[in-house]
C-alpha cells in the first residue's frame, strides 16, 4: 500500500512540476506577445490578460500543493521545535489534522461553485469561470492524497529539499 501510494504521489507531483513549468513559460510568451502586439503591430490582444489570470491562478493552487508534500511552506516553527519527542509528534498530526479540515472544506465549497458556475461565461474568451475556480479542487485533491501518503510514509513528513528546488 505504501509503495501504491508514494508512486502514485510521485507520479502526480511529477505531472504538476511540468504543468507548473509549462504555465510559466506560457505566461512569459503570452506577455511578450502582447507587448509586441500592443506597441510594434498597435492592435492589442483582449484575452491576454484573462489567460494569464487563469493560468497564475493555476499555478498558485498547483504550486501550493507540491509544496505542502515537500513542506515547505512558510510556517513559524519556534513552538514546535520547543516541543520533544512525543509532544512533538501529537502537535505535528494535530496541525496534519486541521490542515487536512481546512483542505476538505475548500475541496467541497470550490467543488461546488466550480460546478455552479460552469454555464457562466466570462470575458474575451467566452469561457466559464469554472475553468479558474477549478484549480482550487484540483489542488485540494493533490493534498489529500499528499495527507495520506504521510499516514503510510512515516519518511514524508520532513521537508524534502529547499524552495529553489524545482
Amino acid at each position: 500500500m505504501t509503495a501504491i501510494i508514494s508512486k502514485l504521489s510521485n507520479v502526480v507531483t511529477e505531472i504538476a512540476k511540468l504543468f507548473l513549468g509549462t504555465c510559466v513559460a506560457a505566461i512569459v510568451l503570452i506577455t511578450i506577445a502582447a507587448v509586441w502586439w500592443r506597441y510594434v503591430i498597435n492592435s492589442p490582444i483582449a484575452w491576454i490578460e484573462q489567460v494569464s489570470n487563469m493560468l497564475f491562478i493555476w499555478i498558485t493552487f498547483v504550486g501550493a500543493a507540491v509544496l505542502y508534500r515537500q513542506k515547505l511552506h512558510i510556517g513559524v516553527d519556534m513552538f514546535m521545535d520547543m516541543l520533544k519527542g512525543r509532544a512533538k509528534e501529537v502537535m505535528f498530526w494535530i496541525i496534519e489534522v486541521g490542515n487536512l479540515l481546512f483542505i476538505a472544506i475548500l475541496f467541497i465549497y470550490s467543488m461546488k461553485l466550480s460546478i455552479d458556475v460552469l454555464p457562466n461565461t466570462y470575458g474575451a474568451l467566452d469561457i466559464s469561470p469554472a475553468w479558474f475556480y477549478f484549480s482550487a479542487p484540483v489542488s485540494c485533491a493533490m493534498m489529500m492524497l499528499y495527507f495520506i501518503e504521510k499516514i503510510v510514509d512515516p519518511s514524508k513528513r520532513r521537508p524534502e529539499g529547499s524552495v529553489g528546488d524545482f
